[in-house]
């Protein structure tokens, strides 16, 4: 009888399993790792050690983040190319964030962040960090090596 009563109503198939769906929580886990940094994930951390705790999502809006790029590591000769070339733009770069505060693009906080940002740069974008850059900086870093303007890879 359930049977018939399904095949003939494939709305109300589809209803009822939306409906199902819709009760599968989502779990979203908040945690601070050794070096103080707050994570949030839909999987806890994966040493037991740290502590996580489930979050309430009723007020949370959650979205879809997206990955960083992996790319290959780089050569030793694309290693040289990317340090040289932000080398030779560094003082360009510098001069654009003067210019963006001269024409009241950022204000004076935004420009202070502009530069710490620019000097951590500065100390990442070297030949012994290259080869064991994070994901991020080596997609940075072959932007780099590729275009003799930097600029255009930040």
């Amino acid at each position: 009888m359930i049977k018939r009563w399904f095949a003939g109503s494939p709305i109300l198939v589809f209803f009822t399993l939306s409906l199902l769906a819709l009760q599968a929580p989502a779990k979203i886990y908040k945690w601070v790792d050794e070096d103080g940094n707050t994570h949030y994930s839909d999987k806890p951390p994966k040493d037991k050690r740290i502590k996580a705790s489930q979050q309430n999502l009723d007020n949370m809006n959650v979205i879809q983040m997206p990955r960083p790029v992996k790319t290959q590591t780089l050569s030793s000769n694309q290693c040289q190319k990317a340090v040289d070339n932000f080398t030779q733009n560094y003082s360009n770069h510098k001069k654009a964030i003067e210019k963006e505060l001269a024409q009241g693009v950022i204000d004076d906080m935004q420009f202070a962040d502009r530069l710490t940002q620019l000097e951590t740069l500065k100390k990442q974008v070297t030949l012994k960090n290259c080869h064991k850059a994070d994901p991020e900086l080596n997609t940075l870093l072959h932007c780099m090596a590729k275009n003799p303007n930097t600029q255009v890879c930040s």
